[in-house]
């Protein structure tokens, strides 16, 4: 039987982000596979209108905002 293979996390950026480095630095530090998309630079933007950055989308869902994305990694142990 075949499996789903299961979206990875996508994380919406944003030049004027404060916060935007931070949540960036530990999904690296961690080594979270993460696509990082900047909607300045790359001309993406979320799936779901987003007026808080940054954003953490899977399945194209939003699961968190700002630094409560570090807090989302902390507390579950299933991500990728």
């Amino acid at each position: 039987m075949q499996h789903l293979l299961e979206k990875r996390y996508t994380l919406y950026v944003s030049n004027d982000c404060t916060q935007c480095p931070n949540v960036v630095d530990y999904l690296k530090r961690k080594d979270i596979d993460c696509l990082v998309i900047n909607v300045d630079d790359e001309g993406d933007s979320p799936p779901q209108r987003a007026f808080i950055f940054p954003v953490l989308y899977k399945n194209d869902e939003p699961l968190a905002y700002g630094l409560d994305i570090i807090e989302h990694f902390q507390l579950h142990a299933n991500r990728p």
